[in-house]
């Protein structure tokens, strides 16, 4: 009887090891509607009607931290693995990833606009029907878009790859990062 007692003891703690060690649920009591991510970091983005955070796996707060700042949420991480992250968001105007980031959409996307920055090895499939899209890559950085919008600006330079197979826009305008840039100058 001893021997079971501890052997169950052994496995209900074994179990609640594991279960607290497999995710964690940051619950966010704040709003966002912008996301920064940097380092190896690969995201999950569902549409919800509130704003939640789940950490998969192991990872540690020394090398990975999360925080806001104003309506910006900012995910930085020098992990040597890749922290994977589900992020829950009502209305996402802005995706803004570098390093060796991963973004994936979960489900589709409604929105009325969105920006989407991606730099060095970035990678991103995003499912979305907006009224308006803003899309800059630069640098090894990979963008596979699906669904519509009604105006697209796309902005990239000469080695970033897009691929939009399966993305329809009413109006596209399509500048390089040099010809952007010389815009922006300008304007000044």
């Amino acid at each position: 009887m001893k021997t079971l007692t501890k052997t169950l003891l052994s496995a209900m703690l074994m179990l609640f090891v594991l279960a607290t060690t497999a995710m964690t649920t940051l619950a966010s009591t704040f709003s966002f509607n912008k996301i920064t991510i940097t380092g190896k970091v690969k995201i999950e983005l569902v549409q919800a009607d509130r704003e939640k955070i789940e950490v998969y796996g192991d990872y540690s707060s020394r090398n990975t931290s999360i925080k806001r700042q104003g309506y910006t949420l900012i995910i930085k991480s020098s992990e040597y693995e890749p922290v994977t992250i589900r992020i829950s968001v009502a209305d996402l105007q802005r995706i803004d990833a570098s390093g060796d980031v991963t973004v994936e959409t979960i489900g589709k996307f409604n929105l009325k606009y969105l920006q989407i920055f991606l730099k060095d090895n970035a990678k991103a499939n995003v499912k979305a029907t907006t009224e308006s899209m803003y899309t800059f890559i630069k640098g090894h950085s990979d963008l596979k878009l699906s669904g519509a919008t009604l105006d697209h600006t796309l902005v990239r330079d000469s080695i970033s790859k897009l691929t939009i197979e399966h993305f329809v826009a009413v109006k596209t305008t399509n500048n390089s990062i040099d010809e952007a840039m010389a815009f922006s100058l300008n304007a000044k």
